[in-house]
């Protein structure tokens, strides 16, 4: 844990645009094939992602970009951490976290693929403080590219 900087979670490859979805769950699979096919977790990460999303929903309503946060309920699901940057092509809903049905619309999903709850947590303690600075959601939402997301991402986040 002492060596631990979320920077070193964000890869180029990991970052995508424009995922067409019509619900969180096509979302969720879309996003756990392709980081499955890039080695980053094993075949049942999206199930446990949807698994834990039915029980502990993780969108916010952040001012200017709405934003998901799913991950997974069993953390053996993955190969190598990472936090899988998806901004979608249309909002789709996602349940707000802490309620059973209230639905926010979310434009961008930061998924993560990470071993071990205590990196878990500073990491999700990290990402909300980012999301909650409108400065920061401001410079996410015109990043354009994954190179642009990943400068973008690094400097907010070191």
């Amino acid at each position: 844990m002492d060596n631990y900087k979320i920077t070193n979670l964000l890869f180029e490859e990991l970052i995508t645009f424009d995922l067409e979805a019509n619900t969180y769950e096509e979302v969720i699979k879309k996003i756990g094939n392709d980081a499955h096919k890039k080695g980053y977790v094993k075949s049942g990460f999206a199930n446990a992602v949807l698994k834990r999303e039915k029980l502990y929903p993780t969108a916010l309503p952040t001012n200017v970009l709405k934003v998901a946060i799913p991950h997974p309920i069993e953390r053996d699901t993955v190969e190598k951490s990472a936090i899988i940057v998806t901004k979608l092509k249309h909002p789709v809903d996602f349940v707000l976290m802490g309620s059973e049905n209230e639905l926010v619309p979310v434009e961008i999903v930061f998924t993560l693929a990470v071993n071990g709850g205590q990196h878990q947590l500073h990491i999700l303690q990290d990402l909300v403080s980012m999301f909650s600075d409108e400065g920061a959601m401001e410079k996410i939402k015109s990043a354009n590219s994954a190179p642009q997301m990943m400068h973008t991402l690094i400097d907010l986040l070191s």
